[in-house]
């Protein structure tokens, strides 16, 4: 089985195909290739234009996506992100049925073209009429039941966003009520892209009070599946169900959401059902602020949703397994 990846240079985009495609590899033989395709909004309106409009196609483009892959006999061609949609499409064309196309994420438009679609349960909606999707709860991420040490901890920040307020003071508030509350294990944070440079000053300010915290850019995944304690922020979906999707407790830290939509329902839901525990953060009426832990179910299973949309894939496209 010959899959082609398409990659736009999204971590989180990227991290959820790579997570199946190992998934899959585990039960069938893939070659896996790999194609980076990062464009711009305006290069990507000529993309779907080429795609919409057949007669218009850009016959250069096709032929030399021809010569690039022909020679890899692609089965598969993936991709999450909108900027992967049309080249995946364009190649599918080019080849006919003998490429089957799927999308990680669920696409803009032309969403019947593609052979299947892996979508999160917050876009039932937008896909109720799609008999291609294969749905899984949060996002993709590896699972891992490896046993925990515990004298690790996790904290995993994302930074400014349109579904929770950030407020660097407040975080700064609650990471220093865990660090002093469980000093006795060695605490990793990690920042991300979003994560403000004024959040970045505070935390490594916080090194110098705390030393059993140290700032960590490397070696996330690792020190995820080790962590007993995982600690992170409501506004990255992908980094909630990682953490979720291994051993370990995991919490939220306490923030206020600017609106509700389909990102907050879903933090909220996972809230509600005890899936996740959370940091209470209250100002009592003397102004005293409150900091309280509340743990998630412990018999809540791990998450394993790549295994099981991985196992769909199998079944859908008749592959054989080794």
């Amino acid at each position: 089985m010959n899959i082609l990846w398409i990659k736009d240079g999204k971590k989180g985009h990227e991290k959820q195909v790579k997570v199946l495609l190992e998934e899959l590899t585990k039960t069938i033989n893939t070659s896996i290739y790999e194609e980076n395709y990062h464009i711009s909004s305006f290069k990507r309106f000529f993309d779907f234009f080429y795609l919409g409009v057949i007669y218009l196609f850009n016959l250069k483009k096709l032929n030399n996506i021809s010569k690039k892959y022909s020679q890899h006999n692609i089965d598969i061609v993936i991709g999450a992100g909108r900027n992967t949609h049309a080249l995946i499409l364009l190649i599918k064309r080019l080849y006919g049925n003998k490429v089957k196309a799927i999308s990680i994420l669920t696409p803009g438009i032309f969403k019947d073209n593609f052979d299947f679609i892996c979508a999160p349960n917050h876009d039932k909606e937008k896909l109720k009429n799609c008999n291609n999707a294969i749905f899984f709860e949060g996002s993709l991420a590896k699972v891992s039941n490896s046993n925990t040490d515990e004298k690790i901890g996790l904290i995993g920040l994302g930074g400014v966003n349109k579904h929770f307020i950030f407020n660097e003071n407040d975080l700064i508030k609650q990471i220093e009520y865990i660090l002093s509350l469980y000093s006795n294990k060695h605490w990793y944070i990690y920042v991300s892209r979003r994560t403000p440079y004024s959040m970045v000053q505070k935390i490594n300010l916080l090194t110098k009070t705390f030393p059993c915290l140290t700032v960590a850019d490397k070696n996330f995944d690792e020190t995820l599946q080790k962590a007993s304690m995982k600690f992170v922020t409501q506004d990255s979906v992908n980094m909630v169900y990682e953490s979720l999707s291994s051993a370990g407790q995991t919490f939220l830290f306490s923030m206020t959401e600017k609106k509700q939509n389909k990102v907050t329902k879903q933090i909220n839901n996972l809230i509600q059902n005890k899936q996740i525990g959370y940091l209470e953060n209250t100002i009592m009426s003397d102004g005293i602020r409150k900091i309280k832990i509340q743990p998630q179910n412990q018999y809540n299973d791990i998450f394993a949703e790549v295994e099981k949309v991985s196992f769909q894939l199998i079944n859908k496209l008749n592959l054989k397994v080794k």
